[in-house]
């Protein structure tokens, strides 16, 4: 099921959250990283009832840290920072994982290769994995018809993240440089 805060909890204050996180805005650092801290809050308090109190996180890094921590805040959760080039870190945590409800969340989920194949990786069973992202690409979402997807939003954007300041074409820039000023 694709739970949409945008949908399911319309704000003034969750619009110019929305607004700061769009890649257009021009917003790095500090402000970006309150806004995805502070809309992580909002998805975690509005679908509280739908995470278990043994919830785990699985932050992939880097660019899913703060929405992750404003999750984990809420929930008062365990936390894991997930790095893909890290190809032990599902038997590494296998015990802490281990009959557990489990939070995939990233920041932006545009293609869903990533989040798919960390989730086959981890070998954690269906019914324990709910997905959380900021923003999802529409093109994507048919990939996760069997999960639990939660989002702040749907986009019709689809662009891969790169070292540029304005989107174009298939470029955008690099949420994860943009919150951190790696740009």
């Amino acid at each position: 099921m694709i739970h949409v805060l945008a949908k399911d909890f319309c704000s003034e204050e969750l619009e110019q959250l929305v607004s700061i996180c769009k890649s257009d805005s021009g917003v790095m650092g500090t402000k970006l990283r309150n806004a995805h801290y502070e809309l992580g809050k909002k998805i975690a308090q509005t679908y509280q009832h739908s995470f278990s109190k043994d919830a785990c996180i699985i932050a992939f890094l880097r660019a899913a840290i703060p929405f992750a921590f404003g999750i984990a805040d809420i929930l008062d959760c365990t936390v894991l920072l997930y790095d893909s080039s890290e190809k032990e870190f599902f038997n590494k945590n296998k015990e802490m994982l281990k009959n557990r409800t489990v939070l995939f969340i990233d920041a932006v989920i545009n293609s869903g290769e990533g989040m798919l194949s960390a989730i086959k990786e981890s070998e954690i069973p269906k019914e324990n994995i709910k997905i959380l992202t900021n923003v999802v690409c529409s093109k994507s979402i048919e990939k996760f018809t069997d999960y639990d997807l939660f989002t702040v939003r749907i986009s019709e954007n689809s662009f891969k993240g790169e070292k540029v300041k304005i989107q174009q074409g298939n470029r955008g820039p690099d949420t994860g440089d943009r919150l951190f000023r790696t740009m």
